[in-house]
């Protein structure tokens, strides 16, 4: 966040506008697709073997199961989700989502990400703040429709504009 900060504080200097977005996703974590995870490390990473092997057996035979009221649901078997509190939870979320980083550059926006914390700006003079808004405005869009395509969602009520 203090490269996002920073970023800001030298466009008021140069007597620009910013635009920023903190975007919130719902349950992210859980809502990682292991076969998608898979694919995008092998096709976009280049894992493959035994690495590969390793990352399915990580997220691959989870169970879950609720109790509620003294009473057992079935178990289920998980196909979605990176363990909580893990070392590699964070990390493979990263790397589902890196794809994300070319939806935004290619609307001309910054971005800053931090696990599932995500921040999109853009500066510009305020003669141009209009067409900057179009486009920070089509990439939210943009953004929305590939997380639609992840299996993720943003969270609306915690997504702010400032």
């Amino acid at each position: 966040m203090l490269r996002v900060w920073s970023d800001i504080l030298t466009a008021a200097d140069q007597r620009h506008v910013t635009l920023l977005g903190l975007l919130d996703m719902s349950a992210a974590f859980d809502c990682v697709d292991h076969d998608l995870l898979l694919q995008r490390l092998h096709l976009g990473f280049g894992l493959s073997g035994v690495v590969l092997e390793w990352i399915r057996s990580f997220l691959q035979g989870r169970t879950q199961q609720v109790l509620y009221n003294g009473q057992a649901s079935k178990v289920q078997q998980l196909s979605f989700g990176v363990p909580r509190g893990s070392v590699l939870g964070p990390l493979l979320y990263v790397l589902y989502t890196a794809e994300l980083s070319q939806v935004i550059t290619q609307h001309g926006l910054r971005f800053h990400q931090y696990a599932d914390d995500s921040q999109i700006y853009i500066s510009t003079t305020v003669s141009e703040e209009a067409r900057a808004a179009q486009r920070f405005t089509a990439c939210v869009m943009a953004i929305n429709d590939w997380m639609s395509s992840s299996r993720l969602k943003l969270n609306p009520t915690k997504t702010e504009v400032l």
